[in-house]
């Protein structure tokens, strides 16, 4: 008899916690010619919820902002939150092979943002960049990864260094990336200034950067002045 007790309150409380309210949500909805960003207020026995609420051209996205931290310490941490709000920007990456899939740009200054990768269907959210632009989204051939590349200006220099971030889509998680032949370069933090990349196949990377040894401020100066600006092309794998 005991036991049973035991289980079934076990059962009632493991009911309980499936109770608990989702992080992301996304629905269908009218098609729109406008986008909509609300913040929505709900209330679970008298626990306040809020939601972040974009409404696309044929789909409405929620977050959750008291589950995804990052969106909760920056909302909280601004003067102007409705204004914190409407600057925020929501996009869907690669529209009908991986419709569930966007990014949002917040924390805006001086045209540089926050970058938050976002999974509709796994509750997945990622923050990728500070300070920074984002230059290009690729799928590798066989959408099996995804490759982004971020800019960042400074006021020390006149060339943007740039950063790569690949996405594993099938474990969704960031995975180290190594260049071919060179292992003690690194590309996933803001370095090298990187003019081109493309998928080679459904692992490899082609990416064109400055012809020097090292990404040095002296070796870019250099290279920067110089008529040439001569570019080299290597190659990108996941490590």
């Amino acid at each position: 008899m005991r036991m049973r007790l035991i289980l079934l309150l076990l059962v009632i409380f493991l009911f309980g916690c499936s109770k608990e309210s989702p992080i992301i949500i996304q629905e269908e909805s009218e098609s729109l010619n406008e986008t909509f960003i609300d913040l929505i207020e709900e209330f679970d026995k008298e626990e306040r919820i809020q939601y972040l609420e974009f409404t696309l051209i044929d789909q409405q996205i929620s977050l959750n902002v008291d589950k995804i931290a990052i969106l909760r310490n920056y909302l909280e941490n601004h003067i102007d939150q409705a204004q914190a709000i409407q600057e925020m920007q929501l996009t869907q990456i690669v529209k009908h092979t991986l419709d569930n899939v966007f990014l949002l740009s917040f924390a805006c200054e001086n045209k540089m943002c926050s970058y938050l990768l976002i999974n509709t269907d796994y509750e997945y959210s990622q923050l990728l960049a500070d300070q920074a632009n984002i230059i290009k989204i690729k799928p590798s051939p066989d959408q099996s990864y995804l490759l982004f590349q971020f800019d960042r200006k400074s006021s020390q220099h006149p060339w943007s260094t740039s950063k790569l971030i690949m996405i594993d889509l099938e474990k969704w998680e960031e995975i180290p990336i190594e260049v071919v032949n060179e292992p003690l370069m690194t590309l996933n933090t803001f370095q090298w200034p990187i003019h081109e990349i493309d998928w080679l196949n459904d692992s490899e990377v082609t990416v064109t950067i400055p012809d020097i040894e090292t990404a040095t401020t002296e070796n870019l100066t250099e290279w920067y002045h110089s008529a040439n600006k001569t570019k080299k092309m290597i190659t990108v794998i996941p490590k």
